[in-house]
């Protein structure tokens, strides 16, 4: 079978069809896109012990080179009826679980052909397959043979520099398509070759910090953070989060790196990321993105940590409360009901109580305290006063305050309760207009004040 020829080398689709098998090998002599002669061969990057086996060591073990049950390729074996090599492969696994790891592909002539591939894509042409939704999908077929030739090509590749001097990694990793690729050459790898790659995406904390501000990029980081939990290589990953934590966590995209670790690090591995957390939780609290990331540290700090955090939270409540953001910190600080943090809280902001409440977040904390042991220490401050008591009851958001106030006192039968009608009753014709209505309302089920 002969290879069809085209106009130019950009116009060849590089893939298993395009090969011209003769016992075995790929025939290029007679390919006008290819030149016979003997090119030098480069040095080795890397010793050639870091391409051999699968075995990654510290109790660590991939697959190796057997395909696994049911597993689908898409490089297309033409001489085949099930129309892929690796098809073939799949199916001799279920009926031949015994065999050696290369006899699962019962043809080493095509299995060759497969290695072959990579080879023919050098430079760009091999990102630019990569990059290719088709070309993406064949290096997946190739891959999934966990054959350790064809991952150390590919490997070596995705190593090599792209004409702007950064690591085609990087290409591949911020890409639709290649982050595909990317994820299924990290199943692949052994120690050794991992441990290259990972060197590469975190050795320049500017690129790693492009890298996980993107999309794909950021859930290429998760894939290999993912691949990383149990080996001492994820320092790498969580040191340069470390280096620019704050930046990190006050991006959206970047924060759920930081996340991933949290979420599925050994306690050990994420101490310096809670350090981190713990330094700057105050200027993360004040803004958007941040705060919503310094929640979520909260939901799995542990320890002592974790009381060295809600301490210094808990302490700077009464600016916290007052910002946009910082609001909704303390908001979850009370909300972990902790008899230490809560009454903290809830102490510091006496004398505030009341300006508190006159603004759209600080009035969701004190409704909050309203529902805790120390709701008297809030009432208390309405009730010093009673034109402060109107003045809150009238407010955009602070009637939502005094209708809490009268909810909770009312089931719990407190005598504040009375306390809190003596001093609004008197008023209720001023409450029935505008936000006081809601007050109103609540006092009278809704029924106008006669007239005296």
């Amino acid at each position: 079978m002969e290879t069809s020829s085209g106009s130019s080398v950009e116009k060849l689709m590089l893939s298993v069809e395009n090969l011209s098998l003769i016992e075995g090998r790929t025939d290029v002599k007679n390919c006008q896109f290819f030149s016979p002669r003997k090119l030098p061969v480069p040095p080795p990057l890397f010793p050639g012990t870091i391409w051999g086996s699968n075995n990654l060591g510290d109790g660590w073990d991939f697959r190796g080179s057997r395909l696994q049950p049911g597993e689908k390729s898409f490089v297309r074996n033409f001489n085949s009826p099930s129309g892929s090599v690796l098809d073939e492969g799949a199916s001799s696994v279920r009926s031949n679980r015994g065999l050696s790891d290369y006899s699962v592909v019962q043809n080493q002539e095509k299995l060759n052909t497969a290695r072959n591939v990579p080879c023919l894509l050098q430079g760009d042409r091999f990102v630019n397959y990569c990059l290719d939704k088709d070309g993406s999908r064949t290096l997946h077929g190739l891959l999934s043979l966990r054959d350790p030739e064809i991952t150390c090509q590919i490997c070596k590749k995705v190593l090599d520099l792209s004409p702007g001097g950064i690591p085609i990694v990087f290409d591949l990793m911020l890409d639709q398509h290649g982050r595909h690729v990317f994820a299924d050459l990290i199943d692949s790898l052994n120690n050794q070759q991992l441990k290259l790659i990972t060197y590469e995406i975190t050795k320049d904390l500017s690129n790693f910090i492009t890298l996980i501000f993107d999309i794909h990029g950021s859930n290429s980081m998760k894939k290999v953070i993912r691949a990383l939990r149990r080996s001492h290589l994820i320092s790498f990953v969580t040191n340069n989060l470390c280096a620019a934590f704050y930046l990190i966590m006050t991006n959206r995209t970047g924060s759920y790196v930081v996340s991933e670790c949290l979420n599925h690090l050994r306690a050990e591995d994420n101490n310096l990321l809670y350090e981190a957390a713990i330094a700057c939780c105050l200027d993360l609290a004040m803004d958007h993105e941040g705060s919503i990331a310094l929640i979520r540290v909260i939901n799995t700090i542990q320890g002592l940590q974790r009381y060295r955090l809600l301490d210094i939270l808990s302490r700077n409540a009464v600016f916290l409360s007052q910002d946009p953001e910082g609001n909704y910190v303390i908001q979850k600080v009370i909300s972990l009901n902790n008899p230490l943090f809560t009454q903290k809280v809830c102490q510091l902001l006496i004398g505030h109580y009341v300006t508190i409440s006159l603004q759209k977040g600080g009035s969701h904390i004190v409704e909050k305290c309203l529902d805790t042991e120390w709701k008297s220490w809030i009432i208390e401050s309405f009730l010093s006063s009673t034109n402060t008591l109107l003045h809150v009851a009238k407010d955009e958001f602070g009637n939502y305050v005094i209708q809490k106030a009268l909810k909770v006192t009312k089931q719990s039968g407190s005598p504040l309760y009375h306390k809190l009608l003596s001093r609004l009753k008197p008023h209720l014709r001023i409450l029935q207009s505008g936000y006081g209505r809601n007050v109103f309302n609540l006092i009278t089920g809704g029924q106008p004040v006669k007239k005296v």
